[in-house]
């Protein structure tokens, strides 16, 4: 019961900023002056996937929204259009969070890479219809199948550092309601 606090659920929120910020900063940091040869995995969508559907009430929607346009706006990317597409796509994995409470590992995961893949590609097909040059097909593919199997690694560090797991049956947060 003590896991279910107020002061836990902000604590929690405050954290998905801080990684947020992390990895935001990492990105920005001039670490090699030649081109990657493999796209950078998303972390902060795995994150926010890996978040959502394990714990929906430690990402509110407003939080979720800034957190995505800043990285926008940090990552040099049309701002809005990536934030707005992820927003979607996370709000809607909150949803089926608790239907997926009692599913095994790989369908959580299938269901984040299915997720995955749309924000991706929808993001991508936007940009093209727009006529804005993105990068290659094939890097998004790649970007995507990295991020995929960082997934499960994110699952782990949050379970290990953060104590971040699926809400028993029963179970109830700080206002009382059922989780």
């Amino acid at each position: 019961m003590s896991e279910n606090t107020l002061s836990r659920l902000w604590s929690m929120r405050l954290l998905f900023v801080a990684l947020s910020g992390f990895v935001i900063f990492l990105h920005l940091l001039p670490l090699n002056s030649t081109p990657r040869q493999l796209p950078a995995p998303d972390i902060i969508l795995a994150l926010a996937f890996c978040w959502a559907l394990r714990r929906p009430e430690f990402l509110p929607a407003g939080l979720v929204a800034l957190v995505f346009l800043f990285s926008d706006l940090m990552l040099s990317r049309p701002p809005g259009l990536f934030a707005a597409i992820a927003f979607v796509a996370v709000e809607m994995l909150k949803a089926r969070a608790a239907q997926l409470r009692n599913m095994p590992f790989s369908v959580e995961w299938i269901t984040a890479t299915i997720a995955l893949l749309c924000v991706i590609l929808g993001y991508r097909l936007v940009l093209f219809v727009l006529l804005v040059e993105d990068f290659a097909l094939t890097t998004a593919l790649v970007q995507i199948l990295l991020t995929s199997l960082c997934y499960p690694g994110l699952i782990g560090l949050s379970w290990l550092f953060f104590g971040l797991k699926k809400p028993s049956l029963g179970e109830v947060n700080a206002l009382g309601q059922r989780l």
